[in-house]
């Protein structure tokens, strides 16, 4: 199961909401997923999905609050092996107008409706069902292993502009782009998509990206902290390396008796250590890191005039 699937699955085995937000959900799940169609000059509402327990919820929605008659078809391709679709029937019968006008899709002069219903915009509790609906029919996440990325797809542009508007309330600025002449709304950013799980209901989902996040960033943060120390480590093996070729060269030049004492000392502990850090010769010689420095670059002064 994809990440995407997690996530719907959750959403749909949430509590019904009150009646209000159950048709907003229902209006956005429609208004992507379904189509309206006449048959003998009698409307009649069709619904294609692709998860099961999806299906269950609209027809449940439908079934509990209008009482129609639905047929449910369930079609499975062999031939590409594709996963079972479920079609959602609601038959002419009497009341069905009356559900259009009632979801938003139908003026009272029966003229079709391509915008979303101004009341799911204006109240923001029906705003966040809406968007529930649309992340349902259409929506998609990535894994929070992965990089983030969240999605509605709409077939129309007044979906897309109007979706792009019922964001904005939550203070959160879509991108846009078109993708097999679908409009795609979509986001990249951890917060903006953890705030949209939260918006939508996803609270399972939302906290485990969070909990992923954190432990992402974990591991970036010591990967950087072990990038560091090897760089560091590096620095001084080849500083190191270049302390003991001088201390060579003054050997077999001049001797290392020609030093002070200081210096000579400092020669020897150095020879003694070659991998050791500067703080680390320090502590053997009872100096500071300034004092071991000072007398290291002492001693490359001289090899340097040799």
């Amino acid at each position: 199961m994809s990440y995407t699937d997690q996530v719907k699955e959750e959403l749909t085995r949430k509590n019904k909401h009150d009646y209000k937000k159950q048709l907003a959900e229902l209006s956005a799940l429609i208004r992507v997923d379904g189509s309206i169609q006449i048959s003998n000059q009698h409307l009649a509402v069709k619904v294609k999905i692709f998860h099961g327990n999806l299906a269950r919820r609209i027809y449940s929605l439908i079934k509990e609050r209008f009482g129609f008659n639905i047929e449910i078809r369930v079609r499975h391709d062999k031939k590409f092996n594709l996963s079972r679709t479920y079609e959602i029937l609601v038959t002419p019968q009497p009341g069905v107008r009356e559900f259009l006008l009632e979801l938003g899709f139908l003026t009272p002069q029966n003229k079709l409706v391509f915008n979303i219903k101004e009341e799911y915009l204006e109240s923001r509790k029906l705003s966040q069902a809406y968007l529930r609906g649309l992340f349902l029919a259409g929506g998609s996440v990535n894994s929070p292993k992965s990089e983030y990325h969240l999605e509605f797809r709409c077939e129309r542009e007044s979906l897309a502009d109007d979706l792009t508007l019922l964001l904005s309330k939550f203070d959160l600025k879509a991108h846009r782009t078109e993708h097999k002449n679908n409009y795609v709304v979509y986001f990249k950013s951890y917060s903006e998509v953890t705030k949209i799980l939260n918006i939508i209901g996803a609270h399972q989902a939302m906290l485990k990206m969070e909990n992923d996040h954190i432990v992402k960033e974990l591991k970036n943060n010591v990967n950087r902290r072990v990038n560091f120390e090897t760089a560091n480590l590096e620095k001084t093996v080849s500083a190191a390396m270049d302390q003991l070729e001088n201390i060579r060269l003054i050997e077999r030049t001049k001797g290392l008796e020609t030093l002070t004492s200081g210096l000579q000392k400092m020669a020897e502990v150095r020879r003694e250590n070659p991998y050791a850090s500067l703080k680390e010769l320090g502590e053997i010689l009872g100096l500071s890191k300034s004092g071991v420095n000072h007398r290291i670059r002492r001693i490359n002064k001289i090899a340097d005039k040799l």
